[in-house]
């Protein structure tokens, strides 16, 4: 079979052929027709969309840069409102603060001056039973002073004297004594 196939190829004649360049002149017009009726679509029907959709791309990409742009300064602006409204509540806080403290200081200084007052009372009202107590000593021992002054003059005069008629005495030295501490 391939001593077949060798004899009839051997029998066919040999041309060459060129692929590139084509030999008759109406495959080179119909050729050529093919080509700019191809062309002639695609210039005039699929193009004009294409650069279309181009200007359309373009023109989105500007508009959503645009919107970046104008974002990003909305963003800024925003940054700087929070920023004040910031400073102003610290600023409003701080106020606040100092406005406490100067209340708690003048709470302080009137709960000081109440316990002040309320110890100056306190001292007065013992130094009252103070005065008090004092007083009530001094009348007991005006007594029993007088009673044992009485006592020690009778021993030294060894006679019995009378309380009541010396107490008048008795009283001017004990109230003379007692002012001059």
């Amino acid at each position: 079979m391939i001593g077949l196939l060798a004899a009839l190829a051997a029998e066919v004649p040999k041309e060459v052929i060129n692929p590139v360049v084509p030999d008759e002149i109406g495959e080179i017009f119909w050729g050529a027709l093919a080509f700019f009726t191809l062309w002639a679509l695609l210039r005039y029907v699929c193009l004009p969309p294409l650069l279309k959709v181009r200007a359309e791309r373009e023109q989105q990409v500007l508009a959503d840069q645009e919107a970046a742009s104008a974002a990003e300064t909305q963003g800024e602006q925003v940054r700087r409102d929070y920023e004040a409204t910031l400073a102003e509540a610290r600023s409003e806080a701080n106020r606040i603060v100092e406005v406490a403290r100067v209340a708690s200081e003048a709470q302080r200084s009137q709960a000081v001056a109440v316990a002040e007052a309320a110890a100056a009372e306190e001292r007065q009202a013992a130094m009252a039973d103070l005065d008090a107590a004092r007083a009530q000593a001094l009348n007991q021992i005006k007594g029993d002073v007088a009673s044992i002054a009485i006592s020690a003059a009778s021993k030294v005069v060894q006679a019995d004297l009378d309380l009541a008629q010396n107490q008048s005495t008795i009283d001017d030295y004990v109230n003379q004594a007692s002012g001059t501490r």
